[in-house]
């Protein structure tokens, strides 16, 4: 599979991680201001202030320069999975910080912004697979390892932890997706409105996965 963040080091001086993290940051928000036709590898590197060759020797083209921040959009919106689940509140606390991320990111105009870019791109069927096991495939993953350790420590009754996630991401995008695509996206509602989605999707997830007494 392509490499989804920095390549493989070369020999030599050791890759530097400062301009890694300026390389995916200018990308992002060359993506998100100026639209998907922006994303070059020389305005990226003009504006991460690398030379292409550094740009080139992480990055073989705009491909995998989208995959990468695809990758990197995903981590951000499972970081509230990270931790260990100590405790029931707990765990509703963290599903409920991951459902509000998920549902601000996938109703956002970056999330727009990034398929219009995509499918900007000549795209091949294992171009799209990659897209999908980079982005949506890791945080299905990261929150089906999420349920897994909080049902090892008998916070939650789930055999399939895997079916489990995508029952919950279904849960939590519901319509918003579609909202989105008509260009009503989720921020355009209330604070108190936001919250109260949020917190009944979690409450009916966590009462089919209830621990038995």
């Amino acid at each position: 599979m392509t490499a989804l963040t920095a390549a493989p080091a070369r020999r030599g001086r050791p890759p530097d991680p400062g301009k890694d993290r300026a390389i995916l940051k200018a990308a992002r928000a060359l993506l998100f201001a100026r639209g998907p036709r922006a994303l070059t590898m020389e305005a990226v590197a003009r504006a991460a202030g690398v030379s292409k060759p550094t740009l080139y020797s992480r990055y073989a083209g705009r491909r995998e320069l989208l995959l990468a921040v695809v990758a990197g959009d995903a981590a951000s919106v499972f970081r509230a999975l990270h931790g260990e689940p100590r405790s029931g509140a707990a765990v509703r606390g963290d599903l409920r910080a991951f459902v509000a991320d998920l549902a601000a990111f996938l109703c956002g105009a970056h999330h727009r912004r990034l398929m219009q870019a995509l499918a900007e791109v000549p795209q091949r069927a294992t171009d799209l697979r990659q897209v999908f096991f980079a982005g949506p495939q890791r945080t299905l993953d990261a929150l089906a390892a999420y349920l897994q350790r909080a049902a090892a420590r008998g916070l939650l009754r789930c055999p399939a932890p895997p079916e489990s996630a995508e029952l919950l991401l279904g849960m939590a995008m519901g319509l918003d997706l579609v909202r989105s695509q008509y260009r009503v996206p989720l921020q355009r509602r209330q604070a108190a409105e936001r919250a109260r989605h949020v917190a009944r999707v979690v409450d009916a997830f966590l009462r089919l996965h209830a621990p038995a007494p």
